[in-house]
């Protein structure tokens, strides 16, 4: 399993940012669950890194993809409506 994940950010006026991150709560599925539930929940985007807190109002934000291992969500519980499975074509 790779220790490193990525997360695009897409913003609202076309433009993106793309970063790379440690695996975060490794081993442990409850602090993984609370920090997505927080992710759904939450008006900021709150990012940690080279010497800077970056915050990112959820409202300037198109979308947003995160890399994982399907075993880190063994056991996390996702919105009802959420499509698994799923395998971009183009």
């Amino acid at each position: 399993m790779s220790q490193l994940r990525f997360l695009t950010i897409e913003f609202m006026d076309g433009t993106s940012a793309r970063y790379s991150f440690p695996v975060q709560a490794a081993g442990n599925r409850a602090v993984r669950q609370v920090k997505l539930d927080s992710f759904f929940r939450d008006r900021y985007l709150i990012l940690h890194g080279e010497g800077r807190l970056t915050v990112f109002p959820m409202e300037n934000v198109k979308s947003v993809q995160l890399s994982s291992e399907d075993s880190e969500l063994d056991g996390i519980r996702v919105p009802a409506h959420t499509i698994m499975g799923v395998r971009q074509l183009s």
